[in-house]
């Protein structure tokens, strides 16, 4: 059996998404059936010091051999990584993939990917012109129920389909969850 391939991730940004995406990444892959691709943290930014990009390594639990940085700058200058997740506010989506990709480094952006399509477009051109990796974190995608409605459509089995509803939404109490202070 051939060694795994191996991609290598910078997280741009702390925050709550970011440690529950890396906890999830630097799970054995083996946990998924998987034994073709192996996933490791080498870098993480914070845009207020380094010392809070060690802490959210320590806390996730990345393993030893991963940079902590105080700017986004320095992480895309990383060249241990190949692709950036960007996990900061929306607001802050296409400045911050946009010098991910200007890097030379492929991005998985969190949702929402911008704040408008013009912003979208231009990202989605970068990439082309760069021949980058970029994707809009949507993880529902690739369930398996996403995957076999959409199979299910496109076999025909529905007839043509006109309009779609559809709802993602949260099954807790937000308030309960997060507090009333909290953006959620």
């Amino acid at each position: 059996m051939s060694s795994p391939h191996t991609v290598r991730w910078g997280i741009l940004a702390t925050g709550m998404i970011a440690d529950l995406f890396v906890k999830d990444l630097i799970l054995d892959p083996s946990t998924r059936d998987m034994s073709d691709v192996k996933h490791e943290v080498k870098a993480v930014a914070s845009s207020s010091s380094a010392d809070r990009a060690k802490k959210f390594i320590q806390d996730c639990k990345v393993p030893e051999g991963c940079a902590a940085y105080g700017s986004y700058e320095e992480l895309v200058k990383d060249k241990n990584v190949d692709i950036v997740y960007v996990a900061t506010p929306h607001s802050h989506h296409y400045q911050n993939t946009m010098l991910c990709l200007e890097a030379g480094k492929h991005v998985l952006c969190e949702k929402a990917f911008t704040t408008n399509a013009a912003q979208a477009k231009k990202l989605i051109e970068t990439a082309k012109e760069k021949k980058l990796f970029l994707m809009e974190a949507v993880w529902t995608r690739f369930f398996p129920l996403s995957l076999q409605v959409r199979k299910f459509i496109e076999d025909g089995n529905l007839g043509a389909v006109h309009r779609v509803i559809a709802d993602n939404s949260f099954g807790d109490d937000v308030e309960k969850k997060y507090g009333t202070s909290h953006r959620m």
